[in-house]
């Protein structure tokens, strides 16, 4: 739904824009019945990298759901810039409305890479957490409520493992609530050393 991809790509754009470290590398894929690279990958040495990965990320989203298609893209993608897929890192977001995902687990297995699985949404196939399971990686499910800020608490709970972690962003709180206009949002966040 139109929801569903504004949401997503609130939530990508914070990873891009305040998650993600400096000098990680990242490639976007997009996928339905099939799957397309839209970008190699692409390293994060600037702000201005970052305006321009975000600029390519989707605004739309139509037809099925073919997760083994995105994911061997982005297998692609690693081997595009690496001789291996071995210890590569995807963040595979998805309703996960797809019945045929256990037909690349052989294939996720051999990979060597590690798959972290945020399902939006209620209906997610149970193999989705499989494919985070059998490959190390983190696995979510969010809802696709509108006040809910799950995708982007699932986003802040991924972080390159071979970033600068003196760029690694920190959430301290995250809250979500339905404000009228004119009205704000506050609270209070206690830090002890």
């Amino acid at each position: 739904s139109n929801n569903r991809i504004n949401q997503l790509k609130q939530a990508a754009e914070i990873f891009l824009r305040q998650i993600i470290e400096i000098p990680s590398w990242v490639g976007i894929v997009t996928f339905n019945d099939a799957a397309k690279i839209i970008t190699g990958l692409q390293q994060i040495i600037s702000d201005s990298m970052r305006d321009h990965l975000i600029s390519l990320l989707p605004t739309s989203a139509e037809g099925g759901t073919s997760i083994c298609s995105g994911v061997q893209k982005g297998f692609d993608v690693f081997l595009q810039k690496y001789s291996s897929t071995e210890g590569c890192e995807i963040v595979l977001l998805t309703d996960g409305e797809d019945s045929t995902i256990s037909s690349c687990f052989s294939t996720v297995e051999r990979s060597g890479s590690i798959i972290h699985t945020i399902a939006l949404g209620p209906v997610a196939a149970k193999e989705l957490e499989k494919l985070a399971t059998m490959t190390g990686g983190m696995k979510f499910s969010v809802t696709d409520s509108f006040d809910s800020n799950s995708l982007i608490d699932a986003f802040a709970g991924i972080s390159s493992r071979d970033g600068n972690i003196s760029q690694q962003a920190i959430q301290l709180e995250s809250k979500g609530q339905n404000i009228k206009p004119m009205q704000w949002l506050d609270g209070i966040v206690s830090i002890d050393k």
